[in-house]
């Protein structure tokens, strides 16, 4: 285990290196005991069941009690309710293990006003999550009751980790969540490496990671599901809220694509996304935010992505929900800047191929704060619609084409853009 460890460490910072990234290093990974505590020692039973809330429980804080370890859970199916983390604890789940998430609604337990989070800590610092193994939320319950009442208690998410430090998700399957599935939120230096998320194409909010915080590398993840396959959120109050990010040699199947928001509150600095390959997403590139939910967003930096039937390979709004905009430009007002606008500054995309796409984009920012200084190098777009631009300036392509089946390329309204007939 550690030899693996080592390898995929060292893999990723060569990761970092090979794609041109300004970083110089990785972020450290969690530093955990190797004594093992295996949670069939601690009266739970893999038969997919049994109720094995307890007695995970009871491993995770006897792994605790003696300075921290590695809490395996082996080949077998194993039923559990809510459970929480501690620090220097490795969850890892062998090859054939499964953890099942208890799906009975009515015994499933509220606080505050919403479900308790899967497997969840807070304030934590040295966390790793491993193995060849799946968490399975088993979360058609959760969709149906969310579809018939959309006013139902908040769902919860497979696993959410907050307010730590040195985390490290590598290699599990996570699949079905009954929401969101990995939330390490408002964390710092964390590593994600080659996981798979898992949901239908069509289950309600099924976000793949939800990341936010500072220092973060997911790498070599697949994520396929119903909503954002990766959104980065808005993080907690410093300046910026969230800050290095690397995110590269990523598979992108149904979802959303690789989004900001929705919200940029607190703003993003310093973001680079290479060497993604997205197939019948929603969008490829997305931002999401609007008037209330703004921050600075600044020094993003998009490359070597290739893009087959999504539906809107760039996807830069800062009037979202989308719907709620006026059909019209023209008939936007400007309203005060405030701490809450959006402010977009100096996005770079280059080497981006988007093949059979329904539409070429839409970037669309605010009167009062038109979105500035994007540059598209070498992004060649097959699209059926074209590419619509509001309220931007510093627009510029360099060496890029959009071939769509009919009229312009572009539809524009009060955009200063360059480089594209």
């Amino acid at each position: 285990m550690k030899n693996a460890r080592f390898l995929l460490f060292t893999t990723a910072i060569l990761c970092v290196a090979l794609c041109g990234i300004v970083r110089a290093d990785a972020p450290p990974l969690p530093k955990i005991p190797t004594n093992t505590f295996n949670v069939t020692k601690f009266g739970a039973v893999g038969d997919g069941q049994k109720d094995n809330t307890s007695a995970i429980q009871k491993t995770i804080n006897a792994a605790s009690a003696a300075g921290g370890g590695v809490v395996l859970i082996p080949e077998g199916n194993f039923l559990t309710g809510p459970l929480t983390l501690a620090s220097q604890i490795n969850l890892h789940l062998a090859k054939g293990a499964t953890i099942l998430i208890n799906n009975d609604i009515s015994s499933y337990p509220a606080e505050n006003d919403r479900y308790v989070d899967c497997i969840s800590v807070d304030g934590a610092h040295d966390v790793e999550i491993s193995g060849d193994g799946t968490i399975n939320g088993q979360g058609k319950a959760w969709w149906d009751a969310f579809r018939a009442n959309k006013t139902m208690t908040h769902r919860p998410y497979m696993v959410r980790l907050a307010k730590c430090t040195r985390l490290y998700v590598q290699g599990v399957t996570l699949c079905n969540s009954p929401m969101f599935h990995l939330v390490p939120k408002d964390c710092t230096d964390v590593t994600i490496q080659g996981i798979t998320i898992q949901s239908p194409s069509n289950t309600p909010n099924t976000d793949g990671i939800d990341p936010s915080g500072w220092n973060y590398l997911i790498t070599k993840c697949t994520i396929d599901g119903g909503d954002d396959n990766i959104a980065i959120k808005p993080a907690s109050s410093r300046s910026p809220g969230n800050k290095n990010f690397v995110i590269t040699d990523c598979t992108f199947r149904h979802g959303h694509g690789m989004s900001i928001g929705s919200g940029t509150d607190n703003g993003i600095e310093d973001l680079h996304v290479s060497h993604c390959s997205f197939d019948s997403t929603d969008a490829g590139i997305r931002i999401k935010t609007s008037r209330d939910h703004g921050g600075l967003l600044k020094n993003l930096t998009y490359e070597n992505l290739t893009m087959t039937a999504v539906r809107r390979p760039i996807y830069i709004i800062d009037w979202y929900p989308e719907r709620n905009a006026p059909k019209d430009p023209a008939t936007e007002k400007p309203q005060p800047v405030t701490d809450h606008t959006p402010i977009n500054q100096n996005i770079v995309i280059r080497n981006v191929t988007a093949t059979n796409c329904p539409a070429a984009g839409i970037i669309r920012g605010l009167p009062e704060a038109p979105i500035t200084d994007v540059t598209l190098s070498n992004v060649n777009i097959s699209a059926s619609a074209p590419m619509t631009i509001y309220f931007a300036k510093g627009i510029k392509f360099v060496d890029s084409s959009i071939a769509i089946g009919y009229g312009k390329p572009l539809e524009l309204f009060s955009a200063d853009v360059t480089g594209l007939e």
